[in-house]
């Protein structure tokens, strides 16, 4: 039985929810959502599970250590298993069925409906077999649920009231290591879907500052704060349970340390509306290999401003979340994308460079954007690091598993191992517990930075966390760096703000 292999605390966990058909298991990145989920839907001898996962962690197989198919291979019932789709010619509706399905798969794309979905044939075809049978749902990484009028949204609340009507007995599961990001307004669709009545229009009534914006309408007015968050934390806990690690689990200790350097003053002309003549003059001169001349400082219109490339409009930034994106991109030193990129400032890439030749160790480095990842290949490379490199559709962690073969005595040894993971792809679900150092070459928005740094702090981890966080010391960077320690993702919206800040404290 899989419930035999779980903690004492995981055990206590099951037996004390396992009557709840509707649960959510808001618990911190590490402490093993994935088997306690499983054995709830074991001791509620489930006959069909659905997994709805992201991408990635529907293609790991059971090979995969902690894996969901690693460990449904544990559970009491042999289930035939299912990836993404079903297929027909080998489905037995009477036999025990897991299908593992990523949130693009659950709705057909076909259906332009605005405010219908329609599910996957496959997904019905195992809600129909489970007909007056147990089956459980649970729903990985849950705070990608957000808004009701989503399609993902619509698909779970669709797959919920399937149930209601085919099985005999359903139990329903949310995951999720940050149930909220952009702010608490984010619990209200995993509270709909948990069993929670409130509307929309009571649960901001409750709980929710708006502003007061002229000529906006009451429901339009932006969200500015929060309000009654205790009596917020005591209704989610009517619908799920919420635990830090450091509460269950005697993890090490985390450190962070930050590697500041000078704002440039490639960022300073991207961002700044109007400029000194002395200033734009001298960048001119400085590309023009002519001589600089002016000494005039009175300000005028900057022609680098969103346009870091002037005269050449090939990185123009024409909306405003295009010139996030780029500012994001000039903080690293570069602008481009994965087909053409161009590096503007090396400060970064040095610091780097630097650090990992005086500093031989362990690594799992987080950047961004794919330009990061070419530069930074090659540095490590050039440095003589196993690199494994895990992005998009490049997922090679060939240096890691080989490490992971190695005894103790072995491992201290073995040194300059190295894994480039994009945030976007290799901040959720993977375990890389047995490296403790962590590179953060470029600041994330907080939802990507509380599950990044967790893939080293987690179960298993025997050595104290380090985290080095490479940061400019510009308005951007700062921004991000205060939303991360207020646990808020930084938006276009605050974005914008700086932008409108800056400008006033720098136009007179």
């Amino acid at each position: 039985m899989l419930y035999d292999l779980l903690f004492d605390w995981q055990k206590k966990l099951v037996d004390k929810y396992k009557s709840k058909e509707n649960f959510g298991l808001f618990l911190d990145m590490g402490l093993g959502k994935t088997p306690i989920s499983l054995g709830l839907a074991e001791v509620n001898e489930s006959d069909c599970i659905i997994i709805v996962s992201i991408n990635s962690k529907v293609l790991e197989d059971e090979n995969d250590n902690g894996s969901w198919l690693y460990w449904a291979k544990h559970l009491n019932k042999q289930y035939d298993v299912y990836r993404k789709t079903i297929d027909s010619s080998k489905f037995k509706p009477e036999n025990n069925n897991l299908l593992i399905i990523n949130y693009e798969s659950l709705f057909k794309r076909n259906v332009r409906t605005k405010n219908s979905i329609e599910l996957k044939d496959d997904l019905l075809k195992m809600v129909e077999s489970s007909k007056h049978r147990n089956i459980s749902v649970i729903v990985d990484e849950s705070h990608k649920v957000k808004g009701l009028h989503s399609k993902q949204t619509k698909s779970i609340l669709a797959l919920q009231k399937k149930l209601w009507i085919y099985a005999e007995n359903a139990h329903f599961y949310l995951l999720t290591g940050t149930p909220f990001t952009t702010g608490y307004i984010d619990l209200y669709t995993q509270l709909k879907i948990l069993g929670n009545n409130y509307t929309k229009g009571q649960f901001e009534e409750e709980f929710c500052v708006k502003g007061n914006v002229p000529g906006l309408r009451g429901w339009e007015q932006p969200i500015v704060g929060y309000k009654n968050v205790h009596g917020l934390f005591n209704l989610v806990h009517r619908y799920a349970i919420t635990i830090d690690s450091e509460e269950m689990v005697d993890l090490p200790e985390k450190i962070f340390i930050y590697h500041p350097y000078k704002c440039t003053s490639q960022f300073r002309l991207y961002t700044s509306e109007k400029l000194p003549a002395n200033k734009i003059e001298e960048e001119l001169a400085r590309r023009n290999n002519t001589i600089f001349n002016c000494t005039s400082t009175a300000k005028r219109n900057n022609p680098f401003y969103r346009n870091i490339a002037y005269p050449s409009f090939q990185w123009l930034a024409e909306t405003p979340s295009q010139f996030f994106l780029r500012a994001r991109q000039l903080s690293v030193g570069f602008q481009g994308n994965a087909e053409c990129a161009e590096w503007y400032d090396y400060t970064r890439l040095g610091m780097l460079k630097k650090f990992l030749s005086e500093n031989e160790s362990n690594y799992v480095l987080f950047y961004n954007y794919v330009p990061e990842l070419i530069e930074l290949y090659d540095i490590c490379s050039e440095l003589g690091y196993n690199v494994d490199v895990y992005s998009g559709e490049i997922k090679s962690l060939d240096y890691y598993e080989k490490y992971s073969n190695l005894s103790e005595a072995e491992r201290l040894t073995s040194t300059k191992n190295i894994i480039l993971a994009n945030f976007a792809s290799g901040s959720t679900g993977m375990n890389w517990q047995l490296y403790h150092n962590c590179i953060i070459f470029s600041l994330p928005v907080y939802s990507h930075y509380a599950q990044a740094i967790k893939r080293i702090h987690r179960i298993g981890q025997k050595n104290t966390c380090i985290y080095h966080i490479f940061i400019q010391e510009n308005w951007l960077d700062e921004g991000m760096k205060e939303a991360l320690a207020n646990k808020i993702d930084y938006n276009n919206e605050m974005f914008d703000s700086d932008v409108k800040r800056v400008q006033y404290l720098t136009s007179e």
